[in-house]
């Protein structure tokens, strides 16, 4: 990932965890320099991303929350996202708790 400051891709993902979903909120989460190549190709994709395993996007999870799916179950039966490695469920959880 920021190969400058060293910070590596679960890193990134356990700021979104807690709340970051801007380059400037990471930034100051985890210190990403935002200038190098891995930060300038990937991290955009990584805040648009929730489950790689199924393709579902942040903004899927958002609206799904937002038209009343208040549980990792409910997100995950109507978009797939957390139903097969589970990774991605401690993210979708945040984003129940933030509604963003």
């Amino acid at each position: 990932m920021c190969t400058t400051n060293n910070v590596d891709y679960i890193t990134i993902r356990k700021a979104m965890c807690n709340d970051a979903r801007t380059l400037d909120e990471l930034k100051v989460m985890t210190g990403v320099c935002t200038t190098c190549d891995g930060c300038k190709s990937e991290l955009e994709k990584i805040l648009l991303s929730v489950c790689g395993c199924k393709g579902v996007s942040l903004k899927e999870v958002v609206d799904t929350v937002a038209d009343g799916a208040d549980t990792i179950e409910k997100v995950g039966k109507i978009t797939g996202a957390g139903t097969d490695c589970e990774r991605c469920q401690a993210l979708i959880a945040n984003i129940i708790k933030l509604g963003r």
